[in-house]
């Protein structure tokens, strides 16, 4: 596909003088530019009781494509929006780093690195979606958690005798990270089971609530973690409908969206392999519009051809090889291939060498910017 896009951009800067309140009305948008109405609401003047009618003074807005290639024309940084993305499998805080655990000291490196390395993070229904709001030049990554463990979200009692969230769980560093670095973004999504996620079970709902509250999301991880492979479809509807049911009476307002195959293994036939993605389980139905691996790479965004939702991979954290810090080094050393965001989410900015890599049924093309 060779399609070119030549977009010349003016901007007006318009000042405006005057007292009182200011209401900004945006009145339209289409495909060349919003416009914009700045006006001053009626001023009586006490002294003389003459009023001061509103004024009216039109702006432009730049159209969101031409946002883009103004960015472009200016940066040395080009977006690549087929490029790859880290979805980091975590598990647990631990002593000492192993497969899946990872140490307080080096969870809060991990972050450092993302956060320095320009990437930003997302949640898991803006991967689904596509709609991935990072700035411009930037790399979306998501975070991902299995099992629920309870260094994952702890709850610990401070010295007035209050229950406070423990600054070295998961969510306690977290939330630390991200309130000294607001740019960074805040998402992460909980692969729970239903036994006792969290630990702490008096506290669970009040966790649940936290989480939702906060950006955060929590996913499927069946109920008592079966081996998927090793069911039949009424066994694997009741391993996932059943943990569907469970966190659906603790929190209404949940939704898992996704799932964190247990020991990353699907079913064995293909007839079964669609209860993995929908399913029910006595009045309960689940959809699961996403599946992950346990996973050793990154993986491309859903518009890709060649995209399977049903075996999405993760990258492991860790420092050995095909984990977080080697690919961080492969990105490095290969900016090409990671994902660089356009900066504006509804638009997907692919260089032209990209081009037949795009699916083209899961995407609106008067929304697809393709530079050289």
């Amino acid at each position: 596909m060779k399609n070119k896009m030549a977009i010349y951009l003016m901007l007006f800067m318009i000042l405006v003088g005057f007292s009182g309140c200011t209401q900004v009305n945006v009145t339209g948008i289409n495909d060349e530019a919003s416009t914009v109405e700045i006006t001053t609401e009626s001023v009586t003047d006490p002294a003389t009781e003459t009023t001061t009618e509103p004024t009216t003074e039109p702006t432009t807005e730049p159209a969101p494509e031409a946002v883009i290639l103004d960015q472009i024309k200016t940066s040395k940084i080009k977006p690549n929006e087929l490029g790859e993305i880290m979805i980091i499998m975590y598990h647990n805080l631990a002593n000492e780093n192993s497969s899946y655990a990872r140490t307080i000291e080096s969870f809060k490196a991990d972050l450092e690195m993302l956060y320095k390395g320009g990437y930003r993070l997302i949640s898991m229904a803006s991967f689904i979606n596509g709609s991935i709001d990072v700035p411009y030049g930037y790399t979306p990554v998501v975070l991902t958690f299995d099992d629920g463990h309870s260094s994952n979200f702890k709850y610990i009692e401070n010295g007035d005798g209050d229950w406070i969230i423990d600054p070295d769980s998961v969510i306690g560093i977290l939330e630390d990270f991200t309130n000294k670095h607001p740019d960074f973004g805040k998402a992460a999504v909980f692969y729970l089971n239903a036994g006792n996620p969290f630990g702490q079970p008096k506290f669970l709902s009040e966790k649940l609530d936290f989480l939702l509250k906060n950006g955060y999301e929590i996913g499927n991880h069946a109920f008592d973690h079966e081996d998927l492979s090793k069911l039949d479809a009424s066994g694997i509807q009741a391993a996932l409908g059943r943990n569907v049911k469970k966190f659906m009476t603790l929190e209404p307002a949940l939704e898992m969206r996704s799932l964190a195959l247990p020991y990353g293994k699907m079913p064995q036939t293909n007839d079964l392999k669609p209860y993995v993605s929908k399913g029910s389980y006595e009045e309960i139905t689940y959809e699961n519009e996403l599946s992950l691996l346990v996973g050793w790479r990154p993986t491309l965004p859903f518009y890709a051809k060649g995209f399977d939702h049903t075996a999405v991979h993760r990258v492991q954290s860790g420092d050995g090889d095909m984990q977080l810090a080697w690919w961080l080094s492969v990105f490095e050393e290969n900016p090409e291939r990671r994902f660089i965001s356009d900066g504006v989410a509804e638009w997907i900015t692919i260089p032209e060498q990209l081009s037949d890599k795009l699916d083209l049924s899961k995407v609106n093309m008067e929304k697809v910017l393709i530079i050289e």
